[in-house]
């Protein structure tokens, strides 16, 4: 099992991609949201996340709160 650090880094790993991806213009629509995320990108990086992790978060209430945790961190450190 993961720890919540070893989660939150890979959520805030995903968020550089993502950023790097779309744009300051979607950070910026994005951002007026926090701390929730639309259901689409919730579920890309939950699926990413496990991909990468090689781990389930279903049901694991805890982690996937570290993974929003470290997107939504880096996300407003580009603010």
């Amino acid at each position: 099992r993961p720890t919540r650090e070893d989660v939150r880094f890979v959520g805030a790993q995903i968020a550089a991609k993502w950023l790097s991806a779309r744009g300051r213009e979607a950070l910026v629509e994005l951002m007026p949201g926090h701390p929730y995320l639309p259901g689409s990108v919730d579920q890309d990086l939950l699926v990413e996340a496990e991909g990468i992790l090689q781990y389930s978060l279903r049901g694991q209430a805890d982690l996937r709160r570290a993974l929003r945790d470290g997107f939504w961190d880096h996300l407003q450190a580009q603010y």
